[in-house]
């Protein structure tokens, strides 16, 4: 799996439940995601298949969050 530590831009705050607890996550070596702690919100998965594309995937993944087009389950409440 690669792994490093990078520089990522800022998240905002979570779109659904306006929590400041987003973090960017990996998936087996494939692809990555960011997805909130609080709420599971999370955005589509940015697939990838070389460091070079793994770096540009995690920047669309911050894209997709910042913009809140996220995936979030239905609360009945």
């Amino acid at each position: 799996m690669m792994e490093r530590i990078r520089e990522l831009p800022e998240l905002l705050p979570c779109r659904v439940c306006h929590e400041d607890c987003a973090y960017l996550e990996h998936e087996n070596g494939w692809c990555c995601y960011i997805t909130c702690g609080n709420c599971g919100s999370s955005t589509a998965f940015c697939a990838y298949n070389s460091e070079e594309e793994m770096a540009e995937a995690e920047k669309n993944a911050v894209r997709l969050w910042n913009f809140g087009k996220v995936i979030a389950e239905a609360r009945l409440e």
